[in-house]
C-alpha cells in the first residue's frame, strides 16, 4: 500500500508539471543557470522547489520573481546544507570505491547499510526545502531532522519515490534535453507532492484521534 502511495505521488508531481509547464520550465532554466558556479546551486535548489511549493499550494504566485526572491534570501542558509549533502555522498561513493572488490560477510552488510543510507539521504534532500517551506518558522537543519524523519516513518513510500526519481533520471540521461528542460523541476515537483501529502495524511489522522 505503502508503495503504491509513493507512485501515486510520482505520477501527481509529474501532472502538476503538465498542467503548469511555463513555471516548471523557467524555473528548471534558472536552476541550472544559476548552479553554474557550483556554490550557489543549494540556493538555487531551494527555489526551484519554492517555485514547485507555490504552484501546488498557490499557483498564481509561482513565477521567476519568487525563485529570484527565494534565491536571494536562502544563500547563506542552504550553503552549509549543501556541503553537508556533498560531504555526505563524498564518503559514502569513496566508501563504495575502497571497498567493491573486498570480499566478506561484514563488508556486504556493510554495502547494504551504506545503500540504504542512501536511500535515507534521498529522502532527506527531497524532503527537505519543502517542510521548510511549511514550517510556522522555518530553519533548515530543523526541516531536515524532520526530512529525516519521514523518511524513516515511511520508508517504502520513500522507496516508491526514489525509484521514481531514478527512472526519470535515466531517461533524462538519454533524452538529455530533458534534464535542460523540465528534468530538475520534475523531481522538485515529485518532492513536493510527497512531503504535502504525508502531512496531509499527518493532519487527517491528528483530526480523527485528537
Amino acid at each position: 500500500m505503502a508503495i503504491l502511495q509513493g507512485w501515486r505521488v510520482v505520477l501527481k508531481g509529474m501532472n502538476s508539471v503538465r498542467l503548469n509547464g511555463y513555471a516548471y520550465i523557467w524555473g528548471n532554466l534558472a536552476f541550472l543557470l544559476l548552479s553554474l558556479p557550483i556554490i550557489t546551486a543549494p540556493a538555487a535548489y531551494s527555489a526551484l522547489v519554492r517555485v514547485a511549493h507555490e504552484t501546488q499550494t498557490q499557483p498564481s504566485t509561482a513565477d521567476l520573481g519568487l525563485f529570484w526572491e527565494t534565491f536571494r534570501a536562502n544563500f547563506w542558509r542552504a550553503l552549509p546544507w549543501g556541503v553537508a549533502n556533498l560531504a555526505f555522498v563524498g564518503i559514502t561513493f569513496s566508501n563504495f570505491l575502497a571497498y567493491n572488490n573486498v570480499p566478506g560477510f561484514t563488508v556486504y552488510i556493510l554495502r547494504l547499510a551504506w545503500l540504504a543510507a542512501s536511500l535515507g539521504w534521498w529522502g532527506v534532500v527531497l524532503y527537505t526545502w519543502t517542510l521548510f517551506y511549511e514550517m510556522e518558522n522555518p530553519s533548515v537543519w530543523g526541516a531536515t531532522r524532520n526530512a529525516l524523519v519521514m523518511t524513516l516513518k515511511n520508508p517504502l513510500f520513500t522507496l516508491a519515490v526514489v525509484l521514481g526519481v531514478t527512472l526519470l533520471s535515466v531517461i533524462s540521461t538519454v533524452l538529455t534535453m530533458l534534464w535542460i528542460l523540465l528534468t530538475w523541476s520534475v523531481i522538485a515537483a515529485i518532492g513536493t507532492a510527497a512531503v504535502l501529502d504525508r502531512l496531509a495524511e499527518f493532519r487527517s489522522s491528528q483530526e480523527k484521534y485528537p
